[in-house]
């Protein structure tokens, strides 16, 4: 059974960034869902710290993100896609690229924390859509950790939003 939401609301009436500095503010503990109409994303927070934070479609995923930083090769990326497409069951392609020798374990976290600031940087821009509060809720054990403060986490999308925008203007 599905619990019933601590509070929810839309994203068009009350801006994500507030919502992100409400549970700064009230040091809240949980899972906060947002649904834009193209993406949706899970964050969870412990006393107001960003633990983890993950969207369901990931603009950049964590092959992209070692390939564009020259951690890895377009061949090794190729050759660990297929790898991770043929497996059954199905692993995680973080854990492919380890034991293909491909990265060491810092930088692949590095790399995954990258994605999770990504994706919380992402929904800062969101003007419409809704968002779900659930207390309590923990990512999974094996989800990697961010521990962000939310503020400094706003500052630097801010920085980002302006950067990306710039980009997009050249």
């Amino acid at each position: 059974m599905t619990p019933l939401p601590a509070f929810a609301g839309d994203i068009a009436s009350i801006a994500i960034e507030n919502i992100f500095q409400l549970f700064d503010l009230a040091g809240l503990s949980g899972k906060l869902e947002v649904c834009s109409p193209a993406n949706c994303g899970d964050f969870y927070f412990r006393k107001g710290v960003l633990l983890h934070g993950l969207l369901q479609i990931n603009h950049r995923k964590v092959g992209q993100i070692l390939l564009d930083s020259q951690v890895i090769t377009e061949t090794q990326l190729q050759e660990c896609l297929m790898l991770h497409e043929q497996g059954n069951p199905p692993r995680r392609f973080g854990q492919i690229l380890l034991e293909q020798g491909y990265v060491k374990p810092d930088s692949l976290d590095t790399t995954l924390l990258r994605q999770v600031k990504e994706a919380f940087f992402e929904t800062l821009s969101w003007n419409e859509g809704v968002f779900r509060f659930y207390p309590d809720l923990a990512p999974e054990p094996d989800a990697v950790k961010l521990y962000a403060r939310v503020d400094h986490l706003l500052l630097e999308g801010m920085v980002h939003i302006d950067q990306t925008a710039a980009d997009q203007e050249e």
